[in-house]
């Protein structure tokens, strides 16, 4: 079991330099990885939390972050395809991945917010075909020297593209959410499931699923690598239900967040990432030094 943080691109920072800060200190208290997430206008619920404060972009700040760190991995939680185009995207991807030494993690999704796809003229109702052809033609950029690919959304033939990422055959590609079709997008195109505050008794349920669609598909299901992305909340809050396998937040005491993340490793993940609903600086790198040297210490 390893121990990820959310860096807080998304929480209206007034100065971006404290998400490198908050990622060296990570590193330096011993966390496995790093998570940046995105979102690309302030819509839906974003706009509720934000409002005028900014929301950082991903790929920007893990690439600073990756030149201020050394060993930390760089995950993003996650990035929303049908936003983006496939050689921009699997550019940045491999140039990052280059400059950090094949540290790149790359956890995908489709995303809720329907207003944004509007703002940006994608389709909201085709974001999940869009993912899967997405997905299809970035493995095409980075295995093949001159592409050749064909799909519904996406075609690329006759040029060279480059760079190939560090990591062979491609940073391992960690699919978001619960859905039917996210399952089946794990088992066609995924190295792992990378989920948000389910229960270990829905994860429990969520592997098993994977497993079978992967049996379906001829692949592997051993190979995948499974986390998920939960708030901690050391503010003293008594969760409603005393049930480990109901918790949704890590909170409580050190023991009560240590047998909460031992449920969610029976249930069969490989990563935890925790994070604060905040960008201030003290308050990240004190409670993830109070997280380090006091619950995790009992896993």
């Amino acid at each position: 079991m390893k121990a990820g943080w959310g860096i807080p691109n998304n929480w209206g920072g007034d100065d971006p330099n404290d998400l490198i800060t908050i990622a060296v200190k990570a590193e330096a208290l011993g966390f496995s990885s790093i998570w940046v997430r995105e979102h690309l206008f302030h819509a839906s619920y974003v706009a509720d939390r934000l409002h005028d404060r900014p929301y950082y972009d991903a790929l920007t700040i893990l690439t600073a972050i990756g030149q201020a760190t050394q060993n930390i991995r760089l995950g993003t939680s996650v990035l929303v395809l049908p936003w983006h185009n496939p050689p921009r995207l699997g550019k940045m991807i491999a140039t990052l991945d280059q400059l950090s030494g094949g540290r790149v993690d790359m956890g995908i999704g489709v995303a809720m917010t329907e207003d944004e796809f509007e703002n940006l003229g994608v389709n909201f109702k085709t974001r999940g075909k869009r993912t899967d052809d997405f997905l299809g033609a970035l493995q095409a950029l980075w295995t093949q020297d001159i592409p050749d690919y064909a799909g519904e959304f996406y075609r690329y033939s006759g040029q060279r593209f480059s760079p190939k990422p560090q990591q062979q055959p491609y940073p391992p590609i960690l699919v978001g959410g619960y859905s039917k079709a996210a399952f089946r997008r794990i088992a066609r195109f995924g190295d792992g499931w990378h989920t948000l505050r389910q229960s270990p008794e829905q994860v429990s349920a969520g592997i098993a699923e994977i497993t079978r669609q992967m049996e379906k598909a001829g692949r592997d299901a051993t190979r995948l690598r499974h986390s998920i992305t939960l708030p901690l909340d050391y503010s003293g809050r008594k969760n409603p239900d005393p049930s480990v396998k109901d918790r949704t937040i890590l909170r409580g005491s050190n023991d009560d967040m240590a047998e909460t993340i031992n449920a969610y490793r029976q249930a069969g993940l490989d990563e935890i990432i925790v994070s604060v609903n905040t960008a201030e600086l003290t308050e990240n790198t004190d409670t993830m030094a109070r997280f380090m040297e006091g619950a995790w210490a009992k896993i």
